[in-house]
This record gives structure tokens, sequence and C-alpha cells, in this order.
């Protein structure tokens, strides 16, 4: 079926030790964020977010709440979206977060240079203070995993925040009780998650719906990590673009997952739960409403649960991983042929 590494069925991999303490350091890193935001010499007026694969995915949440919250314009690219389009907009009032985990994504390094050429604030979000991202250019924020760079992203879109003058105490607590809270959130998971890799590891096309601060980690599971790692035909849809066709492949012999949160966009959600129910097989709803998050404000838990998601992905594939037998570690093309 691939070439990936198989290694036939077996046990699920542990929740990885350092979730909390990853996410705790990324969380020590606020003065120095908040420090440097507030310092650029020149007023923000459009801030771009870059990144490739599930570096771009990761933005999603930050966009979400910079989309909710700020008053200058934001943008999302692609790494060479950006470059090869070139906005001329971007310039000395522009800000611009780079977003590399290994920091060896040529596209994303090629990027971020382009913009600090052009006089743009630049920050990398990388987890390698020695890799090619970090150092070619000026400023970087380093985290120790991918649910640490969450953070990271959180705390500059907070600061960003706060330099516009709006007061993000509410916000900046429910980010420190999130290791903790998310950890919770991974535990209570893993049945759900068991359930869910066995019933679907062999569907033709795996479909997950999710809509808003979800959507990153709704395509990171499908992109990452049923194509890239498990070699599956799959496709994130939109709640709401669903409806615009999508919808006409479903019958009673389809198996989908949809990722409902607690944002404004949620409505979209309960509106595919409606049809699914109605007119699918079997439906699998992870709702961000089962999750405790203990510490998390009522009031705040739409802006923690895109980063409870994005974790909660990594274990759902990890479970596949197990019933599959592919690890995760295995590619047919990605690093192993010119490209």
């Amino acid at each position: 079926m691939t070439d990936g590494t198989y290694l036939g069925p077996g046990p699920v991999a542990q929740i990885p030790e350092d979730v909390v303490s990853s996410q705790e350091h990324a969380l020590q890193l606020w003065p120095q964020i908040d420090n440097h935001i507030a310092g650029l010499d020149h007023p923000i007026h459009e801030v771009f977010l870059v990144g490739a694969g599930g570096s771009f995915l990761a933005m999603v949440p930050a966009q979400y709440v910079l989309d909710l919250h700020s008053n200058v314009p934001l943008h999302t690219y692609n790494s060479d979206e950006f470059y090869y389009r070139s906005p001329p907009r971007v310039g000395k009032h522009s800000l611009v977060v780079v977003l590399s985990g290994t920091g060896n994504t040529p596209e994303t390094i090629r990027a971020g240079q382009w913009a600090q050429e052009r006089g743009a604030a630049v920050v990398a979000v990388t987890l390698k203070a020695d890799g090619p991202l970090a150092q070619s250019l000026s400023t970087s924020f380093v985290a120790t995993t991918g649910q640490g760079s969450q953070i990271v992203l959180q705390l500059v879109a907070l600061a960003v925040l706060k330099r516009q003058g709006l007061d993000v105490s509410l916000m900046s607590s429910a980010l420190s009780a999130t290791p903790k809270a998310l950890y919770e959130a991974l535990e209570s998971f893993e049945p759900q998650a068991a359930a869910i890799a066995s019933a679907m590891k062999d569907v033709p096309v795996t479909n997950v719906l999710a809509s808003g601060p979800l959507q990153g980690a709704a395509e990171t599971f499908t992109m990452c990590y049923l194509q890239e790692m498990q070699w599956m035909h799959a496709a994130t849809i939109n709640a709401d673009e669903f409806f615009q066709g999508p919808f006409e492949v479903i019958d009673k012999t389809t198996k989908s997952i949809v990722f409902l949160g607690e944002d404004n966009t949620r409505p979209m959600g309960e509106r595919v739960r409606t049809f699914l129910d109605t007119y699918s097989g079997e439906t699998f709803y992870i709702d961000g409403r089962q999750f405790g998050l203990p510490g998390v404000a009522e009031s705040e838990r739409s802006y923690v649960l895109p980063l409870v998601f994005h974790a909660l992905v990594a274990r759902l594939a990890a479970h596949y991983a197990a019933v599959r037998g592919y690890a995760l570690e295995g590619r047919r093309y990605m690093w192993q042929v010119s490209y």
C-alpha cells in the first residue's frame, strides 16, 4: 500500500511527558515577547502570519484571536505564496510572524528574509535556536515542542493586542491555565481516540468537518497525519462549504469526524450535525464541551480550545498508527527524494 514504515499493529504511544513542561516554558517567554512587540519603533499597520504545511495550519488559532480583536488588518500566507506574491505593502509598518518548527523549511526562511529586507519587523517562532530560520532573522522566540509554539503564537497575538490598548488579562490568565487543562483533556480523550481510530482506520476517504479556529487542527490531522504519515485519502471540509457541494457524497455508508468548538462559529457545526445525523452513517463528534478545562474561565474556553484540539489530533494520530501499524515517522517522498 505504501513505502512507509510498517511495524504492524501495536500499543499506542504514551502521551508525551513534556506536554505540560513545554507549554510552561513557553509561558515564561511572555516578558521577552511583550517587551519586543511593545518596543517596535514604528506603528504596526498590518500583521502577516506566514508558514508552510503544519506550521501554516498552526497559525489558525492566533489568526482567529487577532481577527476578533485587532484593529489592524491581518493576513495569513503560505510561505511561498507570500514570497512569490511579494505584497508591496510589506514594509516598516508591518509585523511579520514566521513559523517553522524545525527551522529548516527553506520557503519560510526565504519569506522571512524577504520581509526583513523590506524593513518589516519580522519575528520567527521555532523550536531550534541554532536552526537556519532563527539564525537568518534578527528576532526569534524559541519553544521546545509544537504545543509550546502554539503558546508562543498566542503570546505574540496578545502582545499585539496589548500594544493596541486592549486589556488581555483574561486571555492571559486562561493561557496560564492551559498546560494542565490541556493535559487533562488529553487523558480524558484517550478512549474516544481509540474508538475513532478503530472505526475509521480503513475508510476509503476520511472527511473531517470543522469551522473557525478549529479549522487548523482539522487540516493538520487530515493533511499532516493521515495523508503524510498514514497515506490515507482525507480532506478537511469547512462546515459551511460542506453545504456547497461535499454533502452530496454523503450516504448511510459514510463515516465522518466533526470538530465542535465553543466559539462564534459553533452554529455552523451544529448545522452539520443535524444533516449528518439524518443522512449519514457513523459520525464521530469531538466536542469542546466534553472537556472540563480546569482553571479556564467560562468566558475564555473558546480561546483555549483551539490549542487543545491541536494536541488532540496528535493523540488521534498516535491511535491510528497503533491500529494501522504504520509509524508516524515513515515517509514515501518527504525528505526521501528531491522535490
